[in-house]
């Protein structure tokens, strides 16, 4: 049956908008999940540069304790631990050869202060200067008294306030060991952590980037950038990460820095033999950078498109909602908003044409309000304009869903009654008859109730029927018997 189109149009309009939200956000989680997936490719290429690059580092720094060790090999090898090896030293020409040797071989290395003699006590038995002799080592395997049986390497960062010199140095000792361990001697390189930190400085890294040497216990002992107030202070790495002394090869991670707290992308490379760790950070804010202004700029892009969508949308729903409403106001009767007179013709037309080809009956109901006039003369104007009103109301409510109801003018009505037969549409008629008859739903200021009643008009599709409009003559002719015969009764058309 006819309704109103305004519910289906708001219908319409939601699911457009929900249809065009859907799409925004189908294609915004695209750009996301692509976007994610692009930082994620830069990410592991800045972690795979950044190992690289500590690898690079490692094997640069650990080139002065390779040739550091092969003096202290060569030296040691030079040594008489039965008459070198002693403190004081009695035979004075041993102690200048000893002080010449270790002084020729400390000019063959660069980043080395000096070169040191241990006897089996960890003293100073000579030294590359020729000062500082009598002196006890503080490393570790000195207050242990235990080392490797054979020669044995040991290193060990040394702060300025434990040191002999009173710098800060690593301390790369080449010992001798007995069969049972015990130390009989050895020989020591003093390396300038001072001299690491010129070499690191010099090195060209990018803004906001580090490059940094430590040992395993974690002392930083070289930065570029320097800062010197970190120097010799103790790091550590996150939590889920190997420590230091426990990375073997080389690991990336991505963390804070606990000195500047810039986020970077850490490569660390531990150096082959020796305890230390190089380490090369990789600014993670300037490797995403330009990631970071192209996503800002397809962000807001898709907004202002999202926006102009959502406006190109609603302008053009206005224009669907406009033409809707002059559809409306051309096939709707402004006072029922049932179909007028204009479309209830058309839609009867193609009934009709619909009914002939497949040979399916129709009938069309003309329905009439009885002595309208005198409703009108007594009650007033408005009063019949809710007659009419309820009248429709009825009609629409008691028509089925394939019938078609609208008002021809005036207090005249019409259904079309699409495969339906003279029987049928006559017991259509008489209960829309018997519902208007009973309605007490029009009711005037002072709650008087206004009864009214309808004469119908029925007729069913004839075999020799040629126009629509022939039927709604063949029902207003019965109509009008109706009205002939007494009114508020159903008059089946001949």
């Amino acid at each position: 049956m006819t309704t109103t189109t305004k519910p289906r149009f708001a219908l319409k309009l939601g699911r457009s908008y929900a249809a065009l939200l859907v799409l925004m956000v189908v294609i915004g989680a695209w750009l996301a999940f692509d976007f994610v997936q692009e930082r994620d490719r830069l990410t592991a290429d800045a972690a795979r540069l950044a190992v690289h690059k500590s690898q690079l580092l490692s094997r640069s720094f650990g080139d002065t304790f390779l040739a550091a060790d092969y003096v202290l090999r060569d030296v040691l090898g030079r040594i008489d631990t039965r008459q070198d090896l002693v403190f004081p030293q009695p035979n004075v020409e041993s102690t200048k050869r000893l002080t010449a040797l270790l002084k020729e071989k400390v000019n063959t290395l660069s980043g080395v202060k000096t070169l040191v003699v241990l006897s089996p006590d960890c003293i100073f038995t000579a030294t590359a200067s020729g000062t500082l002799t009598g002196i006890q080592s503080k490393q570790r395997f000195c207050k242990d008294a235990k080392v490797h049986p054979g020669q044995g390497v040991h290193i060990q960062y040394m702060p300025a306030d434990q040191s002999a010199g009173g710098e800060a140095v690593v301390l790369m000792s080449r010992t001798l060991g007995s069969a049972d361990g015990r130390l009989l001697g050895g020989v020591m390189a003093v390396i300038d952590v001072a001299f690491a930190q010129r070499w690191i400085s010099e090195l060209d890294i990018e803004r906001n980037d580090v490059m940094a040497i430590v040992d395993t216990d974690g002392t930083l002992l070289a930065r570029n950038p320097e800062l010197p107030v970190a120097m010799g202070q103790r790091t550590s790495t996150p939590d889920g990460q190997p420590h230091f002394n426990e990375i073997v090869g080389s690991v990336f991670f991505t963390m804070p820095s606990p000195i500047d707290g810039r986020m970077r992308i850490n490569g660390l490379s531990k150096l082959h033999r020796f305890p230390f760790v190089a380490i090369v950070g990789l600014d993670r804010e300037s490797i995403l950078q330009s990631w970071t202004y192209r996503a800002w700029q397809f962000a807001i892009g898709f907004v202002v498109l999202s926006v102009l969508a959502v406006l190109a949308l609603r302008a053009h729903l206005q224009a669907l909602r406009q033409r809707e409403a002059m559809r409306q106001l051309a096939t709707t009767d402004a006072l029922t908003g049932i179909a007028n007179r204009r479309q209830l013709m058309d839609i009867g037309e193609r009934e009709f044409a619909r009914a002939r080809r497949y040979g399916h009956p129709l009938s069309v109901l003309m329905v009439d309000i009885d002595k309208f006039k005198s409703i009108n003369d007594g009650w007033g104007h408005p009063t019949g304009d809710r007659v009419i009103q309820e009248l429709a109301r009825l009609l629409m409510a008691l028509a089925r869903h394939q019938d078609v109801g609208g008002r021809l003018g005036g207090e005249e009505f019409a259904v079309i009654l699409p495969v339906t037969d003279a029987g049928g549409a006559k017991v259509i008629a008489e209960r829309l008859r018997v519902a208007v008859e009973k309605t007490d739903t029009v009711r005037v200021d002072d709650g008087a109730v206004v009864a009214f009643t309808v004469s119908i008009g029925v007729v069913a599709l004839g075999t020799d029927e040629k126009t629509f409009d022939a039927m709604l003559q063949r029902a207003d002719k019965a109509l009008y018997q109706a009205k002939q015969n007494g009114r508020n009764r159903v008059v089946m058309a001949a």
